[in-house]
C-alpha cells in the first residue's frame, strides 16, 4: 500500500478522499430508503420500485450531461456543483421528512437531489483516466472502489444508528458528507482535464462523437443486464432482510458494512492478481459470481446465511467493478473521457435503477423467495452470455481500435 501511495499523483488521493466521504453519506441513507418508504410510509414495493425507475431517469440524465460538460468546462467545476447542490437538497429532504409530509413530496425532493448531483461519479471516473496511463487504469479504478467501499462500509452502520432517532438525521448526515467532500475538492485539488474540448456545433450534442458499433452496443447491453441484478442490492435486498428475515435496522446496516469491508480488504489485491488476464474473461467470471450469490439468497435463514451469499456476489463486484470502467476507458478517445464515462454511467444507472423497479414488482407478486431470487439473478446470467460473445470476438474488437 505504501508503494501504491507513492506511485500516484496526490490529486488522485484527494479525489479518493472525496469519493469515500460521499459514499459514506449515501451509504448511510440508500439501504434504508426503501424500508422508510415501505415500512414507515406504507408504500407498496411496486410504488417504491417505480420511484427508483423515475429516479434512474434523473440520475442517468445528470450523469450523461455531467460527463459531457466536464469535457467542455473541466472536471472540478462539475464536481463542486454536484456536491454543494446535493448538500442543500439533502438538508431540505431531512426537513420534509421531519415534517412527516406525504410520500409524493418526499420522493419529489429526493428526485431533485438525484437530478442535480449524480454527475459526481462519472466525472470522478474521467478524472482518474486523466491522471493515469492506460496500463494503470484498472488499478486506479480498484483504488476508487476501495475508497468508495471504505465510506460505504461505515455509512450503513451510521445510518442504522441514526435511524433510531429519526430518518431525517440520515439526510442531514448525507448533506454534511457532501459539503465536506465539496470543500475538500475546492481547496486541495486542481483541474485535471488538460484537453478541454472546445464547444462547437458538432460537439455540443450528447454522444454525437461516440463511435458506436456492434461490439460497443453489445458491451453496453450486457452491462445493463448485469446492473439490473446488481441493483437488487440496496432496495430489494434490504426489504427482504427486513420483512422476510426479520433483521433489525442495525443488523441490516452491519450486512452492508460487511460488504464494504470485504472490498476494502481484497479489492486492490484481487485487481493486481488478475490485471494480466483478458478483461472480458474477468468480467465473465465476476458476472457468474453475481448469478450464483443472488440465486441462493432465497435459501438464507438468518444473518449468517445472508453474509455467506453476500460474500459470493461481493467477490463478483470486485472483479466486475474496475474491469467495466477499464473496458469503457480503453474505448474512449482522448479528450472524450467524460462523454464515454457519461454514456457508461447512463447504462449502469439505468440498470441499477431498473433493478429495484423490477425487484419491487416481483417481491409483491412472487411469494416464494426461492423462485424470486433466481429470477432476479437471471439477468446476470444473460449478461455473462453477452460478455462471452465479446470475449470470443476479442481480436476483432482490438482491430477496431476506438482511438
Amino acid at each position: 500500500m505504501i508503494k501504491i501511495f507513492k506511485k500516484y499523483d496526490k490529486k488522485l488521493w484527494v479525489l479518493m478522499g472525496g469519493l469515500s466521504i460521499t459514499a459514506m453519506g449515501f451509504g448511510a441513507i440508500v439501504p434504508f430508503l426503501s424500508i422508510y418508504f415501505h415500512s414507515t410510509k406504507g408504500v407498496s414495493m411496486s410504488m417504491v420500485g417505480t420511484f427508483f425507475l423515475f429516479a434512474s431517469v434523473a440520475r442517468a440524465f445528470s450523469q450523461t450531461v455531467g460527463g459531457e460538460l466536464s469535457d467542455h468546462f473541466g472536471r472540478k467545476k462539475i464536481l463542486l456543483w454536484s456536491q454543494f447542490s446535493s448538500a442543500l437538497v439533502m438538508v431540505a429532504t431531512g426537513y420534509v421528512v421531519f415534517l412527516d409530509v406525504s410520500y409524493l413530496v418526499i420522493a419529489s425532493v429526493i428526485f431533485l437531489n438525484y437530478f442535480l448531483s449524480s454527475s459526481f461519479f462519472p466525472v470522478s471516473n474521467a478524472m482518474i483516466i486523466d491522471l493515469l496511463p492506460e496500463n494503470d487504469r484498472a488499478e486506479g479504478f480498484s483504488i476508487m472502489r476501495t475508497a468508495i467501499n471504505f465510506g460505504w462500509g461505515m455509512g450503513p452502520a451510521i445510518g442504522g444508528f441514526l435511524s433510531v432517532f429519526g430518518f431525517e438525521y440520515l439526510f442531514y448526515f448525507t448533506a454534511f458528507s457532501a459539503l465536506i467532500s465539496g470543500l475538500l475538492i475546492l481547496f486541495t485539488i486542481e483541474e485535471t482535464n488538460v484537453v478541454i474540448e472546445k464547444k462547437s456545433k458538432k460537439s455540443s450534442y450528447l454522444f454525437m462523437n461516440v463511435k458506436f458499433n456492434k461490439y460497443l452496443v453489445l458491451f453496453l447491453i450486457s452491462t445493463l443486464f448485469l446492473y439490473i441484478t446488481w441493483g437488487q442490492f440496496t432496495s430489494t435486498l434490504s426489504v427482504f432482510m427486513n420483512n422476510n428475515l426479520q433483521l433489525s435496522h442495525k443488523n441490516i446496516g452491519y450486512i452492508y458494512t460487511y460488504n464494504g469491508l470485504l472490498v476494502i480488504l481484497f479489492q486492490i489485491y484481487i485487481s493486481r492478481k488478475v490485471k494480466n488476464f483478458n478483461m472480458f474473461k474477468i468480467i465473465i467470471v465476476g458476472t457468474l459470481f453475481f448469478f450464483l450469490g443472488y440465486s441462493l439468497l432465497g435459501f438464507a435463514d438468518g444473518i449468517l446465511g445472508i453474509m455467506l451469499f453476500v460474500t459470493i456476489f461481493t467477490f463478483g463486484e470486485m472483479l466486475v467493478g474496475p474491469t467495466g470502467n477499464t473496458i469503457i476507458s480503453n474505448m474512449s478517445p482522448k479528450g472524450q473521457y467524460g462523454r464515454y464515462q457519461g454514456l457508461y454511467g447512463l447504462v449502469t444507472i439505468s440498470g441499477w435503477s431498473l433493478g429495484p423497479f423490477i425487484g419491487g414488482i416481483c417481491i409483491d407478486q412472487i411469494e416464494n423467495v426461492k423462485i424470486l431470487w433466481p429470477f432476479l439473478a437471471s439477468f446476470a446470467l444473460l449478461a455473462s452470455v453477452g460478455f462471452l460473445l465479446l470475449y470470443k470476438n476479442n481480436d476483432k474488437i482490438k482491430y477496431e481500435n476506438y482511438k
